[in-house]
């Protein structure tokens, strides 16, 4: 059947139910993948306890390996006497400051020398030759330096913290195309427009990525720290209850740790996934 016009109608309407009904399988079939990974998951993870349990006494002594039904017990309690909450406090809050010291100087310093030629050849292969340097093989120097505590954590943080973040925005800063420098310079822009509208607005996304590296290493030069020369935090816990051949506090502090690695992680993609999805459909366009 034809109109007046001698045009065929469109039909629109089954399309789209069609669309939608589309639409429902793939969630549904999404659904129905992520409820197996995650059945997956919980079956390996349990499975994991259990040999752990059998091998724990048998296999391998009770005081190098405690069993779940002890490590998981006295794991709620630091939760309940706020043994754990007290000490991830000390751990994080130490994590937090290295990150705030060191990533601050490293946004200033890649910004410096990512801006002027001179003084990038003149310091790079000194900030290279140091990064190349075990950071965690300092720690006995900044002993001497700040002693031991938390001022300990917060020092080997941000040494951690400043390289990761400094390549980043010094690379970002160089990651610029010259048509867009030129055309400041010919509207008659200063170096600094140069610096603050161009360089450092495109060393942004770099600085971004670089924070989700930087966010657990901040985390793990802290821990490393507190194992060394601590007197809190979840790296003490660890250091103390092994330093005591409690293996069921070290595998409850051990736990912390994975449970805050895994948290921390998740954050970081969560924060950083639309500002380094920008970027990458930038670079490919």
């Amino acid at each position: 059947m034809t109109t007046a016009t001698g045009e065929k109608p469109t039909s629109t309407e089954p399309l789209s139910t069609s669309a939608i009904i589309t639409v429902q399988r793939k969630k549904s079939k999404k659904r129905g993948r992520t409820g197996m990974i995650v059945g997956i998951q919980i079956a390996l993870v349990l499975a994991l306890l259990g040999i752990w349990e059998l091998v724990s006494g048998t296999l391998v002594p009770e005081i190098l390996l405690s069993r779940p039904s002890k490590v998981l017990p006295l794991f709620w309690q630091w939760i309940i006497d706020g043994t754990l909450l007290t000490n991830a406090a000390s751990t994080f809050s130490g994590a937090l400051w290295g990150l705030l010291i060191g990533g601050l100087a490293g946004i200033i310093v890649g910004a410096i020398l990512g801006q002027s030629k001179i003084l990038a050849d003149i310091f790079e292969p000194f900030i290279t030759a140091l990064y190349t340097m075990p950071k965690h093989a300092l720690i006995p120097l900044f002993i001497m330096w700040v002693g031991i505590g938390s001022m300990l954590g917060i020092v080997t943080s941000a040494v951690i913290v400043f390289f990761l973040v400094f390549f980043n925005t010094f690379f970002g800063m160089k990651d610029v195309r010259q048509s867009l420098i030129d055309s400041v310079r010919i509207m008659g822009g200063s170096p600094w427009d140069v610096m603050f509208r161009v360089r450092l607005p495109s060393a942004l996304i770099w600085v971004v990525a670089a924070l989700k590296l930087a966010v657990p290493q901040a985390v793990v030069g802290v821990v490393v720290a507190e194992m060394l020369a601590g007197d809190s935090g979840l790296g003490y816990l660890v250091a103390h209850n092994a330093g005591m051949f409690n293996s069921a506090g070290t595998f409850s502090a051990l736990i912390a740790l994975l449970i805050a690695g895994y948290l921390i992680d998740r954050l970081m993609t969560w924060v950083t996934k639309k500002p380094l999805a920008w970027k990458n459909n930038n670079s490919t366009s």
